[in-house]
């Protein structure tokens, strides 16, 4: 206890000395300045303390207004140190003293530093220089401490290139500057002790000379009375002006010039109207700016007809025929618009027809007649020559040529659409078309037929399963030959029914599943009606199972021990010893010992003491 009661006393005694000592705390607790920015620092006192006093960073002592940039404040508990101005030779440590009430001097001590954050000085943000001379881009980056300065372009770091140098001064000095080494870059000023960056841009641009671009046509084609343009296209910077000359002489205003810039494109257009051969010729195109002019000659020559179409073929069939031919080996320097073709029996008169493809079809001929045809082809001009004649004799009536197919997926994709299109109904219309399918593992074809329509719709089929086509038409003549086509389902996806199901039915329940759903709802009223019994009348499969299984009692059983105040077997404050088995003793006890029994609540009340023969005995 006294060893005990000791160092309750020394840390009590710690305890009172430690809470009387004052302490300083400078508010706040870093020194940090922007230079040429004006800080309050305070030395505050906790406890008991006097003379409070600040100390420059050679220990000398700093007094009220004792200059401009220094100036001391204070109050009954704080002395504030003003820095104006804050310059890098205010650097140091600084420190606040206090005299305690025990008269021993107690101090707190703060580093100040005077910093700059990065800062750019008189950059010029647009520069223009012409093509191939060197390029200085100034970037002035002050900072305490000094930053590192880099120069970037599109996020990379230029100076790794061959004409790009960064000097001592940190400018960035760009040799035989070239057009495309205009656009935007970046002085990046960084402080690595403060993880601190900053960055300017500066806009650079570069000035070039006229340079045609090659695209544009020497020659142009045309005719009398027929309008053309006539382009000009250069690339520049500073835009060109373009000036245009015909025959030596100026165009001048009058003409139908315009100019369309985009970028450093520019493209002048004159618009030349043909109406005699004066107006032909060679037209002159200045472009210029102020570095230089380049000049374009392009030559207004009038076009010829297109010569005679190549390679005319035709294939007949019964009442049509299908003809194809080759372009002209001269379109007479203007663009083909179009083809005509003509054909006629022998005795008729020339029916013709006007295209742009130069394959097409000829139709509503009469089926095994002698044929002459012929094409043209045709420009702006018009009409050119004519090609030899070619004959051909159509087929008699019979059969369609095979149908071509074509397929697509519909529905989840187990099923497909077939279409069908007649190239040749064989001089008699189609009437019908006979398909037939199966799975390549069917033993057995699926016939079909469709009428008056040209597609057929095959469902319900099975998933990643490999299936064939045939599809032939029918005319009045015959049937054709069959057409063939192969395709493959895809798997079936995860969310649709599995395999033999039918497409777009909803799942359905069977006989075992309705029976399943009655079993468990009786099931589920079977458990809520015994649930029911065991808690209201105690009776019930629960009661039976925690009866004889669980050994717990039967509630009537237990309200009537508690009844009594007995249990099955116990002893009375004297030593009467009374043993109850269920109901029979009760009634027992009742003849014999003045056990009175009414209806709900039975009372034990003891008349004489037993005979120790009974006091003993566990049966009654």
């Amino acid at each position: 206890m006294t060893l005990r009661a000791s160092i309750y006393a020394c840390i009590l005694i710690l305890g009172s000395a430690t809470a009387g000592r004052a302490k300083l705390r400078i508010e706040p607790p870093t020194g940090n300045i922007d230079l040429n920015e004006d800080k309050v620092f305070i030395c505050k006192v906790e406890g008991e303390a006097e003379e409070l006093r600040w100390f420059d960073k050679l220990g000398e002592e700093i007094y009220p207004d004792a200059s401009d940039r220094f100036s001391l404040e204070s109050s009954e508990y704080d002395l504030q140190l003003l820095i104006r101005n804050a310059q890098v030779d205010d650097n140091g440590v600084y420190k606040c003293t206090a005299e305690a009430e025990n008269g021993d001097e107690i101090e707190r001590s703060i580093s100040i530093k005077v910093i700059q954050r990065v800062t750019f000085d008189n950059v010029i943000s647009n520069l223009d220089f012409d093509e191939s001379d060197v390029a200085t881009l100034d970037c002035i980056v002050t900072g305490i401490p000094e930053p590192t300065v880099s120069w970037t372009r599109d996020g990379q770091d230029v100076t790794r290139q061959d004409r790009f140098q960064k000097l001592e001064n940190n400018s960035l000095v760009i040799r035989n500057i070239q057009p495309s080494d205009a656009g935007i870059y970046f002085c990046v000023g960084r402080i690595a002790a403060r993880n601190e960056q900053e960055s300017k841009s500066i806009a650079v641009k570069v000035n070039y000379a006229p340079r045609l671009i090659s695209p544009a046509p020497e020659v142009v084609f045309t005719w009398l009375g027929n309008p053309v343009n006539v382009l000009c296209s250069v690339e520049s910077f500073p835009q060109a002006t373009f000036n245009w000359s015909h025959r030596g002489q100026e165009l001048g205003e009058s003409a139908n010039v315009s100019i369309v810039a985009n970028g450093d494109v520019s493209v002048s257009v004159v618009e030349v109207t043909v109406d005699s051969e004066a107006d032909l010729g060679e037209y002159i195109c200045n472009a210029s700016n102020r570095l230089r002019e380049v000049s374009r000659s392009i030559w207004v020559k009038e076009g010829g007809f297109p010569s005679a179409p190549q390679n005319l073929t035709v294939e007949p069939h019964s009442t049509t025929v299908q003809v194809s031919l080759g372009k002209p080996a001269s379109d007479g320097g203007i663009p083909i618009l179009g083809y005509k073709l003509e054909w006629k029996s022998d005795g008729a008169e020339w029916s013709s027809k006007m295209t742009e493809s130069e394959t097409f079809q000829i139709v509503e001929l009469e089926p095994f007649t002698l044929y002459q045809f012929r094409a043209a082809a045709r420009n702006g001009k018009g009409l050119g020559e004519y090609s030899k004649n070619v004959t051909a004799k159509t087929l008699s009536i019979r059969e369609p040529d095979r149908p071509k197919l074509t397929t697509s997926t519909e529905g989840d994709g187990n099923a497909y659409r077939i279409y069908f299109e007649d190239t040749e109904s064989g001089g008699s219309t189609v009437l019908r078309h006979n398909i037939k399918y199966k799975a390549e593992h069917a033993p057995e074809w699926i016939n079909d037929t469709v009428n008056g329509s040209h597609s057929y719709l095959l469902k319900d089929l099975e998933w990643a399963t490999h299936y064939q086509v045939q599809v032939a038409a029918e005319n009045r003549i015959s049937e054709s030959l069959e057409t063939f086509l192969n395709f493959t389902t895809p798997e079936q996806p995860p969310s649709l029914p599995s395999a033999g199901s039918a497409t777009g039915e909803k799942a359905k329940v069977g006989t075992g599943g309705i029976i399943g759903i009655i079993l468990l709802i009786f099931l589920v009223l079977l458990v809520v009606v015994d649930v029911t019994c065991y808690y209201t009348n105690q009776c019930g499969i629960l009661m039976c199972i925690a009866v004889n299984v669980l050994g717990k009692p039967v509630a009537a059983a237990k309200r009537l021990e508690q009844e009594m105040g007995v249990t099955s077997s116990s002893v009375d404050p004297k030593g009467n010893f009374y043993d109850l088995h269920g109901i029979n003793a009760v009634h027992k006890y009742s003849k014999t010992k003045n056990l009175g029994m009414s209806n709900d609540k039975i009372s034990l009340t003891k008349s004489e003491t037993l005979p120790a023969h009974e006091k003993t005995s566990n049966n009654p």
